[in-house]
């Protein structure tokens, strides 16, 4: 099986003296057959990414090779 970082160019962080940072968001890694197989389980098992209104098109996910 293939692992898979799943991450989003939507939201924000805070740094630490709690300025607003635009950047991409890390949004898990997940294993699947393919890159939709893992997606689908990390919306499955991450009910959060939905809950905060994340848009799952703009979802971005990359092959992890180690």
């Amino acid at each position: 099986m293939n692992e898979y970082i799943f991450y989003t160019g939507e939201g924000y962080c805070e740094s630490p003296n709690e300025n607003k940072v635009e950047n991409f968001q890390v949004l898990g890694f997940e294993k699947g057959q393919s890159k939709e197989e893992a997606l689908s389980k990390l919306l499955e098992n991450n009910s959060w990414i939905k809950d905060n209104s994340y848009n799952v098109d703009e979802i971005i996910g990359c092959q992890v090779i180690r």
